[in-house]
């Protein structure tokens, strides 16, 4: 150990006499300060400006286009300038004939000459500590741990990249002929991952090998021992790659053996790799204060009941306009977004079929007027460079599964036994689904007998929950589009006509929403029935409908008003409501509580009012109310037949209509208000919560802050770096 000591005290103070060690130490804060202020200055102002963000360190220093993420696409033009001299100077000197003939043993040579190096990496980590420091001083209650994942990533990569820079360097007696070997191969291992995404066959070859990549995990603060193996095993094999050619020089040995050597080497790194990638060997920290990168604990408590396979098969319409996010280069990516879950379900498998039919990608058949869908699909499947024998046609697709009422969009299926559920894609900027949405999907295959059933009444000219107007309910409960949409939080959706049918045993929630016509008695029967048995309803009424809808109120002990709730206001018409959550409603229902000290309100075109007459045995809860404080919204629970009964009842039925939904102005509540409704209905199973506490890191004193770090890494630490430098240089000039 003293030979190797001494080894790299001695290349680490030949390494500071040259200037390029001191070149690379002052431009090295300058460019990564230049980020650090920049992220800072941005999030700042736009926090200044009222927009609230979370996880204000992820965002400044992972991601991406974080901070570490800047650092870490430049540091490969750092470490062959620094690596380049050490052997490639002794060869070209002629003092490794010395250093060969010499006891000193090979090993010792190589891990001095590597741990100057990881000595001069620890300079560059000091800086970045610093970084971290005084980013302290701009962000209240920074994460650290994310600072601290982050940096070990980077120093990791330095490691690795050192240990490819000293081989190169033995192979050569020239530095900038060994500074370029190493920049090209660096180059390769951090841009290899994106090659050849379209070949099956190599597509995880090339994925493994990117050196950049394993770093992603860590900047964002979930440290994996796979990536860590992986560079571990890097600087393993061309540490001892070097070893091996050093050695060469020393004894004579067959071309064959070399060979054999080297074969060896490599395939037993290959080997470890593919060994500590295997899903059930890999470990996992998560380093963010919130656990983001770690699935809810509700969702980790549902994927830990499954006791077999978890199968995910995506289906890819090549005429559906989402068909780029499933073509064959983007399946490595695409598979990221089930990691979280495949260190649960290690057994998880993804597959994915191609096919073509007709689909709602207007402008494709516009740019091919008069094409059939099979020779769109050719066309597509030439560009985009599928096999078309892989791609199945119509008929054959639906051999697999119907996809028509999915729009044959593209979405997954998962399959969990003799279970299976669909995952969409949605048209919003995320368009992949969610932890919320993915977690439903799933529960609703492990544990189909929670699924909750929503039974809309049909036949007496109620709202629909088909028709796409304005005054319906396609978005709120089956647009395949959208992501709140009941049918993609896992709620199973059907209609019920009284005058043929009575009301299922299977209906978990009964909707009424707005009849126009009045209910006949036997109607009424079934209605009484339904509730006289425990089922939970929601009852939705409108203005001028007292008539037909008191009959069904009166069961309750409420009454609905006849006329038009008018509010003054100075933006809208009078008979806009714009209603607000209640005292009670607050004390009682937790998430209401959140909407009320944010002063959210629930759009109510043309409301009317409710009144509480003689309610018996149920609790009634106000929820909303106009500003002349009349109830618009009501809840009513009762203890029956061992469970809670819950009943809502609203004077408007606009409230969750699709023009509600996608009103733009004013800003309301209403999809939230109709999402938290339908988990209160169903006991919380659905939709799944994915709740996690806000993280508690904001900017707080970005002006004063920016100063500071821009005076100390632009002004006070490269100028004192410099006189450092030149003042040794001179020093050792003059000796």
């Amino acid at each position: 150990m003293r030979t190797i000591f001494r080894i790299a005290r001695t290349e680490l103070s030949e390494l500071f006499y040259s200037p390029v060690a001191w070149l690379v130490l002052i431009i090295f804060p300058i460019q990564a300060g230049l980020d650090l202020t920049k992220f800072l200055q941005m999030l700042g102002r736009a926090q200044r400006m009222g927009q609230e963000f979370s996880e204000v360190t992820s965002q400044i220093f992972g991601g991406n286009y974080g901070f570490y993420a800047g650092v870490k696409n430049t540091l490969y033009l750092y470490i062959p300038l620094l690596t380049m001299g050490l052997i490639s100077r002794e060869i070209h000197s002629g003092s490794i004939k010395l250093l060969l003939s010499s006891p000193i043993k090979v090993i010792d040579i190589v891990l001095g000459k590597y741990l100057a190096i990881m000595g001069y990496g620890l300079i560059l980590m000091l800086i970045l500590g610093l970084f971290g420091l005084s980013a302290a001083y701009a962000i209240s209650d920074i994460d650290y741990k994310i600072i601290i994942s982050g940096g070990l990533s980077l120093y990791l990569l330095i490691c690795a990249y050192a240990a490819i820079g000293l081989f190169m360097s033995s192979l050569t007696s020239y530095q900038v002929v060994a500074a370029i070997s190493t920049l090209a191969i660096l180059g390769v291992l951090n841009f290899v991952g994106g090659l050849f995404q379209g070949v099956d066959l190599i597509r995880d070859v090339t994925y493994f090998l990117s050196i950049s990549g394993r770093t992603e995990q860590f900047i964002n603060g979930l440290i994996s021992t796979e990536d860590v193996i992986y560079f571990l095993l890097v600087i393993v094999l061309f540490l001892t790659l070097t070893g091996m050619r050093l050695q060469a020089g020393r004894e004579v040995k067959p071309l064959q053996i070399k060979i054999m050597r080297y074969a060896l080497l490599i395939a037993a790194c290959c080997f470890l790799g593919y060994i500590s990638s295997r899903p059930k060997l890999t470990g996992y920290l998560d380093m963010t204060a919130t656990k983001s990168r770690t699935l809810n604990a509700n969702s980790v408590a549902l994927v830990k009941k499954m006791d077999k396979p978890l199968k995910i098969t995506t289906y890819i319409n090549l005429l559906d306009e989402n068909f780029y996010m499933g073509k064959p280069e983007s399946k490595s990516a695409d598979e990221k977004f089930f990691m979280q879950y495949r260190r649960f379900v290690p057994e998880l498998e993804m597959d994915y079929v191609y096919f073509y039919d007709t689909s709602k990608n207007g402008g494709l058949y516009k740019e091919n007027p008069g094409k059939s869908d099979e020779e769109i699909a050719r066309k597509v499947s030439e560009i985009q460079g599928v096999n078309f024998e892989d791609v199945l046609s119509p008929l054959q697709i639906l051999k697999l599964v119907d996809l028509k009422p999915e729009e044959n969009r593209l979405v997954r299926q998962l399959a969990y036994g003799n279970q299976k559920s669909f995952l969409r894609y949605f048209n919003d900027i995320v368009r992949y689904p969610n932890e919320q949405e993915i977690t439903a999907a799933i529960k609703r295959i492990v544990e189909p007998d929670k699924i909750p059933t929503v039974s809309f009444l049909t036949g007496n000219g109620e709202r629909s929950k088909d028709k796409e107007g304005d005054a319906d309910y396609k978005t709120a409960t089956g647009e395949l589009t959208f992501r709140y949409s009941l049918i993609n939080q896992g709620f199973n959706l059907d209609t019920v006509q009284l005058q043929k049918q009575d009301i299922p045993k299977s209906t978990s929630i009964l909707v009424i929403a707005d009849p126009t016509e009045r209910f006949t008695q036997p109607d009424l029967d079934k209605i009484r029935e339904y509730i006289a048995g425990g089922g939970n309803l929601l009852l939705a009424g409108e203005p001028g409908k007292a008539g037909i809808l008191n009959p069904v109120m009166e069961t309750l002990g409420l009454q609905i008003k006849a006329d038009t709730i008018n509010e003054k206001s100075r933006d809208f018409a009078p008979d806009f409501l714009l209603a607000s959550f209640t005292e009670q409603a607050a004390e009682k229902y937790p998430k209401f509580k959140l909407f009320k000290s944010d002063n959210g309100v629930v759009s109510m075109p043309k409301a009317t009012a409710l009144s509480v007459n003689n309610v018996k045995d149920f609790t009634v809860t106000p929820l909303l109310v106009a500003k002349n404080k009349v109830p618009v919204a009501l809840t009513l629970t009762r203890n029956l037949n061992g469970k809670e009964q819950r009943i809502m009842v609203t004077g408007d039925a606009d409230f969750m209509s699709s023009a509600e939904f996608y009103r733009g102005r004013p800003v309301t509540k209403n999809f939230e208000f109709t999402t938290e409704v339908f988990s209160w209905f169903n006991y919380g199973e659905f939709p799944v919560s994915a709740y996690r506490p806000k993280s508690k890191d904001l900017i707080t004193n970005d002006v004063n802050g920016l100063l500071l770090i821009r005076t100390f890494f632009f002004g006070i630490l490269p100028i004192s770096l410099l006189i450092a430098g030149a003042s040794l240089l001179i020093y050792r000039k003059r000796r």
